[in-house]
């Protein structure tokens, strides 16, 4: 796994790299001491969660890399630092988003290249639901097992 300076030092979970393409869209910190304390969070399909973000613009993103815990993410727009954000993680062979809440815990400008500039952001998950968790397990299993040569 690559060891990426001043992004590893306070992992709890494994690191997959992967690149999964992701919307986000910032939410407002007073909605989400809301969302968090409600139990249906964990229970439901988390349908209430569009509604935070209805406020905001939707933003694209790709991932660089993922476990249960968090993420690093890759964007044309800046991550702003201390931000909640909604995002919609698009696993590859699953129909639908999983669907999470997380913050943004470090942000940084990531280059400067004729592309453009691109940021990048570690990313804590805050909530997730339970089905999605369960999602977002088997694939990064699947993955782990992938990248040690055992899908080719």
């Amino acid at each position: 796994m690559a060891i990426h300076s001043g992004w590893m030092e306070k992992r709890q979970f494994e690191r997959i790299d992967a690149s999964v393409k992701v919307t986000y869209s910032l939410v407002p910190k007073s909605e989400l001491v809301n969302t968090l304390s409600d139990p249906a969070y964990r229970e439901s399909s988390a349908d209430h969660l569009p509604e935070l973000s209805k406020k905001s613009a939707v933003a694209h993103a790709v991932t660089r890399d993922i476990s249960i815990g968090g993420m690093s993410l890759v964007g044309q727009e800046a991550f702003p630092p201390d931000t909640a954000l909604e995002i919609h993680l698009y696993l590859p062979n699953y129909p639908t988003p999983v669907t999470l809440l997380a913050e943004v815990v470090r942000a940084q400008t990531e280059s400067n290249g004729s592309m453009g500039t691109t940021y990048r952001a570690g990313i804590k998950i805050l909530a997730i639901n339970r089905k999605d968790v369960l999602r977002l397990d088997k694939y990064l299993l699947a993955e782990k097992i992938r990248l040690m040569g055992g899908g080719k």
